[in-house]
């Protein structure tokens, strides 16, 4: 349990949503010992986080470049995942290789001619396909689920949906892709993707890392697996498309699966932006405020941001601008 924190009647703030960003949110408000409550209405409104594929790569795109504030984030991520195991007495972090083989001998040839301009910490290079260090996974169903009964037993948690309240003196929306329903939020530039993955039964895939190309096969126990994902921007509901399952059958022939059973399917919409940036930051004239926004990388930029937002809070630190929802205050004219 958080030292110090104590449950209090008449509370500052309340969070609406308990996905991964209301969670991993509030976690922090509870390190800042800021009083609140959070409010969740998942059996109504499906979420990212338990369909999430929930890797963490320092290294993206075919030129292997860093991700946005790679040393930020991951100088951060490892010790808050590890600490909150241990408040939570669960196990969620997997820290793990992730290869990223060459997809044809003229890749590697082009990859190879430009790796002194785009060698550097996090990438270990091998005649078949560079390992990526510092990569692995988060089980974000396992840590929402646990963290949901911390939060119960601390009287902060209430399954219901969000409706005005005076009880609160400010309200953070962590909506997930509803967000862009809400009419506060309703003209940002939301980018919603619909995503599937598969889980799935075989002896061929490496227990031992990651595997990346053209998408991802990832272990979860000795031979039990999970491949995606797929992106969809035209449809949004909770069920599984045939063709997004065909697309993930292709993934998995051309990663070298060709015997496997399917166990199960699962479907999110990822929070994403227009300028791929998250939306974060109290409302210009509204006692409100957002979280949200975090794509396909929320699993990497949700503690970060989550104590940022904190720190602006607290009337420690500004956000960053790239990030803050003031690059739209014209969006929020009275």
């Amino acid at each position: 349990m958080y030292v110090g924190f104590k449950v209090e009647k008449n509370k500052p703030y309340l969070i609406v949503g308990q996905g991964l960003a209301g969670t991993i949110l509030a976690h922090h408000f509870l390190e800042a010992q800021i009083p609140f409550e959070i409010w969740d209405a998942s059996p109504t409104y499906f979420t990212s986080s338990h369909a999430a594929g929930g890797i963490f790569n320092p290294v993206t795109g075919r030129k292997l470049e860093k991700t946005w504030l790679a040393e930020e984030l991951f100088d951060y991520l490892p010790d808050f995942y590890t600490r909150l195991q241990e408040t939570l007495q669960a196990s969620f972090f997997h820290p793990m290789p992730l290869f990223r083989p060459f997809a044809h001998a003229e890749m590697r040839t082009w990859l190879e001619e430009r790796k002194a301009q785009i060698d550097h910490d996090y990438l270990e290079w091998t005649p078949e396909g560079v390992w990526i260090k510092e990569a692995g996974w988060v089980d974000a169903s396992i840590l929402v689920r646990v963290s949901q009964m911390y939060f119960r037993q601390l009287g902060i948690f209430q399954s219901r949906e969000y409706v005005s309240s005076h009880a609160f003196g400010r309200v953070i929306f962590c909506e997930g892709f509803h967000g862009q329903q809400n009419p506060l939020w309703a003209k940002l530039p939301f980018l919603p993707a619909k995503g599937e993955l598969m889980i799935f039964e075989s002896d061929q895939p490496s227990k031992d890392y990651i595997l990346s190309k053209n998408g991802f096969v990832l272990p979860l126990t000795v031979n039990q697996f999970k491949v995606g994902a797929t992106y969809r921007w035209g449809e949004f509901s909770p069920a599984e498309t045939a063709d997004a399952q065909d697309e993930l059958q292709q993934k998995l022939l051309s990663m070298g699966v060709d015997s496997y059973t399917r166990l199960s399917t699962r479907v999110g919409v990822r929070p994403a932006t227009q300028d791929r940036r998250p939306f974060i930051g109290m409302h210009p004239h509204e006692p409100v405020g957002i979280f949200n926004g975090f794509g396909s990388k929320g699993v990497s930029l949700i503690p970060f941001f989550a104590r940022a937002f904190v720190r602006e809070i607290q009337g420690l630190e500004e956000l960053p601008f790239e990030v803050s929802i003031q690059r739209f205050s014209h969006l929020f004219s009275p």
